[in-house]
């Protein structure tokens, strides 16, 4: 699994890299599972698991602490087989993070059981999302990278694109919040246990 010698690749977004190739140290596959772990948490929370201005920053984070999603910070809808799957790939040692025994781990994992593997590498698996409006649609060319620096022009044009009408439509029906999310769960757990803990009159015992 391992590639080796490969220790000054240090290549990726900082906050995705894995602590191995933060800290320039040999790194395999396993490295992009824990990419995979904090999408997934970035997903089920709204943030990511390290967060620092800096490499550095990240990077004394990450050394200084393993993060792990507590069941009572679980969003809701969300289910702990995902919890577990995100902690088991966000562990900081390679070797005991999920996949390193081979990707059946990730595969078989009880999140993502009964997932047609086999439809998506045919391709026979339908988007759940798909943009409806082809005029507007960005192609390859004109995407944003790290390396291409936009003048304003470019800027104020995209700018504009995105407040049309037909772009805006793309979204609608759309609407996340998290921290809202979050706090309507919290609420429904405190409505449950103050039920549970209300004494039953003897009227319903009987």
């Amino acid at each position: 699994m391992n590639k080796g010698n490969n220790a000054g690749d240090t290549s990726g977004t900082p906050g995705y890299m894995a602590p191995e190739v933060m800290c320039r140290m040999d790194h395999s596959v396993v490295a992009d599972y824990y990419a995979l772990g904090v999408i997934t948490y970035e997903l089920m929370l709204g943030r990511r698991p390290y967060n620092g201005r800096t490499r550095q920053d990240i990077r004394e984070q990450i050394l200084a602490k393993q993060v792990q999603v507590k069941k009572e910070e679980l969003p809701l809808g969300w289910s702990e087989s995902s919890l577990d799957f995100v902690n088991q790939l966000i562990l900081r040692k390679p070797e005991r993070r999920l996949g390193s025994n081979g990707i059946e781990e990730i595969l078989h994992h009880s999140w993502l059981k009964g997932y047609p593997w086999d439809d998506l590498l045919k391709k026979k698996i339908q988007a759940l999302y798909v943009p409806g409006a082809v005029d507007d649609n960005f192609d390859f060319q004109n995407q944003i990278s790290e390396e291409t620096q936009l003048n304003d022009d470019q800027q104020l044009e995209n700018q504009v694109l995105l407040r049309r009408d037909t772009v805006q439509s793309l979204f609608d029906g759309y609407n996340f919040d998290v921290e809202l999310k979050n706090i309507q769960h919290q609420q429904t757990q405190k409505n449950h246990s103050q039920r549970k803990s209300q004494p039953v009159s003897p009227e319903k015992r009987a």
